[in-house]
């Protein structure tokens, strides 16, 4: 037997960035932010870190450029800092890293998806 599902769920901390065209021009893409709904509320879930944060709150919307983002995909990451200077200060800073991602990534989003049931046993 075999049952069917409309739409799976994927993880909230992921956030699409759509094609878009930049307006005036036929070719040229842009790469808008989008955001999921949330499986609890329905309200999009915004991002944590301020790198895709921007503008959320406000209603703005976030374009990269398509030539930005390489076929691998991108990764960004922050971190904390620390070091100690020559006269013993210590330092601290807060970095954005930007680093190449590992391949061609998928939400796992499907819709209308066909998924075999296990059968179980007659009792007898």
């Amino acid at each position: 037997p075999i049952s069917y599902r409309a739409m799976n769920t994927i993880p909230e901390h992921w956030i699409p960035f759509i094609p878009v065209r930049v307006p005036g021009d036929n070719r040229e893409i842009q790469l808008q932010r989008a955001a999921m709904p949330s499986v609890v509320d329905g309200k999009p879930v915004p991002a944590r870190t301020t790198l895709l944060r921007y503008g959320f709150d406000a209603g703005k919307q976030y374009f990269v450029n398509e030539e930005e983002v390489p076929q691998a995909g991108t990764r960004l990451s922050v971190a904390f800092n620390r070091t100690r200077w020559r006269d013993g200060r210590v330092v601290l800073w807060l970095s954005a890293h930007r680093g190449t991602g590992r391949g061609e990534a998928s939400s796992g989003l499907r819709f209308d998806t066909l998924l075999d049931t296990p059968t179980t046993p007659a009792a007898g």
